[in-house]
């Protein structure tokens, strides 16, 4: 009989320093199935520990079950605990949720434990990642009248600095310039040109012109998606 543990996606989990997660445990198992209570021991990296709060869960989506175990041992420092397995079968059926806190002072870059995993004879490696928030998908849209007032909208200014020539300003900070796009309310009178400003990633124009190919004040509507730094 031989057991296969391993972690499952994403791996490695990262972490932001202080903040808690949950990760994935599978088991499978060759041979006849193992009814429960085989005990799989977690062992966690410096600058990770099992909170004194924390949940393991024995989880089949397709089941429905959510379970909450039982934790049969944590050490002290809450690097390392241990629970009891469910019913193990031949291959993975469901996973089991461990939560997972990185120390607020946790060296950044990429936390790895060779034997974090065990049950029975087998062991695999956990992994982890500690590193500052990623950047998100952010978005900013709203609706700006001929004369430049907003009608709709947060995160941006608007003025109508000529004749249907406007200026955006995203007061929501982006990482990077944007990708941005402007339509007219009426598109079957004429046209709508967007262009960024060098080196200004949060300021861009809106040009707006008529059939004869006039500058026009019409009301328009626009979007600016692109990535920016979490908000704490």
């Amino acid at each position: 009989m031989a057991f296969h543990i391993a972690q499952g996606t994403p791996n490695p989990l990262a972490l932001e320093p202080g903040a808690n997660a949950s990760f994935a445990i599978e088991v499978f198992v060759d041979g006849d199935p193992v009814g429960p209570g085989e005990i799989i021991q977690v062992k966690l990296p410096e600058g990770l520990v099992f909170p004194l709060t924390g949940e393991i869960r024995y989880m089949n989506l397709d089941a429905g079950i959510n379970q909450l175990l039982t934790v049969e041992s944590r050490e002290p420092d809450g690097r390392l605990v241990r629970f009891k397995a469910e019913a193990i079968g031949n291959q993975p059926e469901g996973f089991y949720s461990v939560n997972v806190q990185a120390a607020a002072d946790a060296t950044p870059g990429d936390h790895t434990t060779p034997d974090g995993l065990t049950i029975g004879l087998t062991t695999a490696p956990l992994n982890f990642r500690v590193g500052p928030p990623q950047p998100v998908e952010h978005k900013v849209y709203g609706t700006v009248r001929g004369d430049g007032t907003v009608v709709f909208g947060s995160g941006f200014t608007a003025r109508r600095k000529e004749t249907g020539w406007y200026e955006i300003t995203l007061t929501d900070r982006f990482m990077s310039a944007p990708a941005k796009t402007a339509t007219v309310h009426d598109t079957s009178w004429g046209q709508v040109v967007v262009t960024d400003i060098a080196g200004q990633a949060n300021l861009f124009h809106v040009y707006i012109r008529d059939l004869a190919g006039q500058m026009a004040n019409r009301q328009f509507s626009f979007i600016a998606m692109g990535l920016a730094t979490p908000q704490a």
